[in-house]
């Protein structure tokens, strides 16, 4: 009896520190950008967003956040715009229909914040990003946050402009349950 009762609560202690899978809220994750055209910013939403998030701050070896993004539904409140950054030029969507964040290492800073390393890759361009992410995770329910920045040049979405500027700031806010 008493092997069974430590079997069992090993079994569980083992299950709470594995990372741990979770299943997105579709309407409450979003990742938005902005950036400077013309002096002034232009606020942009991708409205087709998947994250495969398995987290577990007990378990960061184990656990991952990647995520893929339908470029084609990018929406800058303005159609012609956006059919512009669908072109060739700029996100080239025909060749290169999604841009992706593969998750290489999450590293803790402190209680809810953590550093995740991964794999950015738009137009076919993949360059090792570091990005800061606060976590909060309450009641079988995760939330990630990031604001990070990057340069378009990297990627080769559009050219070098004095109209427009090659900073991308990025805002990424994730909901999941278990």
């Amino acid at each position: 009896m008493k092997r069974l009762i430590m079997f069992a609560f090993l079994c569980v202690t083992t299950w709470n520190l594995t990372a741990q899978k979770f299943v997105q809220n579709q309407s409450e994750t979003k990742i938005t950008f902005k950036i400077k055209n013309f002096g002034s910013y232009v606020d942009c939403l991708f409205s087709d967003v998947n994250f495969d998030v398995n987290f577990n701050k007990n378990d960061l070896t184990n656990s991952y956040i990647n995520t893929t993004i339908a470029v084609s539904t990018v929406d800058t409140n303005n159609k012609s715009r956006d059919k512009s950054l669908k072109k060739e030029k700029y996100f080239n969507v025909t060749k290169y229909p999604n841009i992706t964040l593969k998750s290489r290492k999450i590293e803790m800073i402190d209680a809810n914040s953590f550093r995740l390393t991964g794999d950015l890759t738009i137009k076919g361009i993949t360059k090792i990003v570091t990005i800061p992410i606060k976590v909060s995770n309450q009641e079988n329910k995760l939330n990630i946050s990031a604001d990070f920045e990057i340069n378009r040049l990297d990627y080769k979405v559009g050219k070098s402009s004095f109209i427009l500027s090659k900073k991308v700031i990025a805002k990424v806010n994730y909901l999941g349950t278990k």
